[in-house]
């Protein structure tokens, strides 16, 4: 059977040690989720089993000669190349004889000499040449990128890069996919589909690092998390049995080693107590017996990030309010009838990428006023706002300065024990933030805000670029902050953990919605109204709603929902 054998027994860069020992095979349809802590290593154990990474001490044996389509997180080198032409280039056998074929009608012309020419052609239509322009059509279109093909990469936003690369990896029909990241800066229903595509269409194997919790739940059934120094650890099962047996196996190792501990400590107790009396040989032996045995290390728990949010007095009841309005930038860009926010609500904004999202978080803000219609923001109403573009922080400062600059005069001392609950050191005071990764910023700027009284949070993407401990960190403090929550975000496990209301931007209006993620979810299946609430405010079913489901569907409903909401 055709696998992947890999070996590593180091991989070094300056001087550090990046990858421990890592050996385990891959079989042609595994489908693997890569996991582990921010910068411990993920990215290059994906670079070194595609061999873009050589100076490593092992071996990658490709039993089968299987092709690896790779998903990398920069996808394109040439961006004023065309989307059509980058899709091509998936076809590289078929665009190096169109190169051949070019150069060799200039040599028929000089020489009149025609037999290489007619080989090339023929091996062209053999490889299907006249029609892969087709092939690239039908994925284009498939995908969703099909307007997008007479357009230089340079005016494509992110989230469609990615759907670029993954189009030409797939028309590169690889036999086995290696993905870094595929949900980042797409949309929500781009997610869904790509993850029904792995599901249902995809027939080979993966591996895929995502910090998507949800989305690996539905696609890999396998677990390897990488420790750093410490190799791998496998996991069988998708990400919540990880998870689970992840805590099993700590509280085990935790147990064992305490045991240990415990018998060391009555062992040499004993010994201490016989060694200088006539049972000094009785001693000696126990002592050789302890020296037999084999220690074990303390199981090692990442560091607790703690994040702290200042909530200050109670607004009014109404926070925020809507009637007639037309956000926009240049151009109206969708329309509110009539929306309020009301104290304590988890509101999650929800709609297609492009729609303009953040831009209706800066009109709450005043940074971008109404096109026409009125907002009015109630008394007493303090915002924390988190900009998944951290622009709030001054890159060429240090995060001691960045601390100052927002007011926030503290001494090295105070500061050092504030960062130490987002993982930070007290060397870490004085480095530039433009030193820093972006999860790292992502923790550095929810300190500065967790220093500012609030009685709203609003979150544009606020999980990008954390890592799974850190996410759980952020959902608790999240749950408990008594006040008003507004956010955008594409994590399906954060939404269904903290939404209680939605706002839906579709065909260029605002609407209001109930519930979370598993809640539209179900209404967009069977076609329900989004605006139809599945309980009421007792959490008593929907008469409306039981009447369109029927008897039978609505008990099963109340009895999923009701029970989990309360």
């Amino acid at each position: 059977m055709d696998h992947l054998k890999i070996h590593i027994e180091r991989y070094e860069m300056d001087w550090s040690l990046i990858l421990g020992l890592v050996d385990f095979v891959v079989n042609a349809h595994d489908r693997i989720a890569i996991v582990g802590w921010n910068g411990v290593g993920k990215t290059t154990l994906l670079k070194i089993i595609k061999q873009e990474i050589l100076d490593f001490d092992g071996t990658i044996e490709n039993v089968g000669a299987m092709t690896l389509g790779y998903l990398e997180q920069i996808h394109f080198i040439d961006v004023t190349k065309t989307v059509r032409e980058e899709l091509k280039d998936a076809f590289a056998v078929i665009r190096s004889l169109e190169k051949s074929i070019q150069e060799e009608e200039k040599i028929l012309e000089e020489t009149g000499e025609y037999e290489r020419y007619t080989e090339l052609i023929e091996q062209y239509k053999h490889l299907s040449g006249y029609t892969y322009g087709n092939e690239v059509e039908k994925v284009a279109r498939w995908i969703g990128i099909f307007h997008l093909l007479e357009r230089p990469l340079s005016e494509v936003s992110g989230w469609e890069r990615t759907k670029i690369a993954l189009a030409k990896i797939l028309l590169s029909r690889p036999d086995f996919l290696l993905l870094d990241e595929p949900t980042n800066f797409i949309d929500l229903q781009s997610v869904e589909w790509l993850e029904k595509y792995l599901e249902d269409t995809w027939k080979w194997g993966y591996m895929i690092i995502s910090h998507d919790r949800e989305f690996l739940d539905r696609t890999c059934f396998e677990v390897i998390e990488v420790c750093w120094a410490q190799g791998i650890d496998i996991y069988h099962g998708n990400y919540s049995e990880y998870v689970d047996e992840k805590k099993k196996r700590f509280e085990k190792g935790l147990k064992l080693y305490e045991e240990q501990q415990t018998l060391l400590a009555t062992e040499k107790s004993l010994i201490n107590r016989f060694r200088a009396w006539s049972r000094a040989g009785f001693a000696k032996s126990r002592e050789r017996q302890l020296e037999k045995i084999e220690l074990l290390d303390q199981p090692e728990k990442w560091m607790d990030i703690q994040f702290q949010l200042e909530y200050s007095e109670d607004p009014v009841e109404k926070i925020i309010s809507f009637e007639d309005c037309f956000i926009w930038r240049v151009e109206p860009l969708f329309y509110v009838r009539d929306i309020t926010l009301y104290r304590h609500q988890r509101v999650w904004i929800i709609g297609e990428n492009g729609v303009w999202k953040s831009t209706l978080l800066k009109t709450l803000l005043w940074e971008i006023p109404l096109l026409d219609g009125f907002m009015n923001r109630g008394k007493w109403v303090e915002i924390a706002y988190y900009s998944q573009l951290h622009e709030w922080l001054h890159t060429e400062l240090s995060m001691y300065d960045n601390f100052h600059k927002q007011g926030l005069l503290y001494s090295y001392e105070h500061l050092a024990g504030i960062l130490g609950h987002y993982g930070f050191s007290y060397h870490d005071l004085d480095k530039k933030v433009e030193t820093l990764s972006w999860w790292q910023r992502s923790k550095l700027l929810f300190a500065i805000l967790g220093q500012k009284s609030s009685n709203i949070l609003v979150l544009d993407e606020p999980t990008n670029h954390l890592d799974y401990d850190t996410r759980e960190a952020l959902e608790n403090a999240i749950k408990q902050y008594p006040g008003t929550v507004l956010f955008i975000s594409h994590d399906r496990y954060f939404v269904n953990k903290i939404a209680t209301h939605m706002w839906l931007v579709e065909k260029q209006e605002m609407t209001l919605s109930y519930g979370n993620y598993e809640d539209y979810q179900y209404k967009k299946e069977r076609w329900l109204s989004y605006d139809m609430s599945l309980f009421d405010e007792s959490w008593e079913m929907n008469l409306v709603l039981e009447e369109k489901l029927g008897r039978e569907e609505a008990k099963r409903i109340r009895e999923k929902f009701a029970r989990r909401r309360r």
